[in-house]
């Protein structure tokens, strides 16, 4: 028995859920490969399917963790972390590449969010 194909918008939905619940961001070493089978498909379709949407992967992958990493600074469960350790527990690889996609999605720098929130 065949199983039915996923189109584009099928596959980028299924990135997404795959990303959300089961956090595959947080994995610094996640690649398209890995990703492409655990949706089921291959690399060329997770890459039309990504760049349908102006996104490559990285840019993909990058804007779940910057999310995660606002999420981490906005609860306040590592009041002490420094922007360094936010970025490794967020998956990302450097604390530059996590301010640019936090200044991306925020507006602001890990350091500046985290100073507005603790003035709230």
């Amino acid at each position: 028995m065949r199983r039915k194909r996923l189109d584009e918008g099928g596959i980028y939905e299924k990135m997404v859920q795959l990303m959300a619940d089961r956090q595959l961001y947080l994995r610094r070493d996640l690649t398209r490969d890995e990703l492409a089978r655990e949706v089921l498909t291959n690399r060329t379709y997770i890459t039309r399917a990504l760049k349908g949407r102006g996104l490559n992967f990285s840019q993909f992958v990058n804007s779940f963790r910057a999310a995660h990493a606002i999420a981490l600074m906005a609860e306040g469960r590592y009041p002490d972390a420094s922007p360094e350790e936010i970025a490794l527990l967020s998956g990302f690889s450097s604390e530059d590449t996590m301010n640019r996609y936090i200044k991306k999605s925020a507006g602001l720098t890990a350091c500046a969010f985290r100073e507005r929130m603790t003035e709230v």
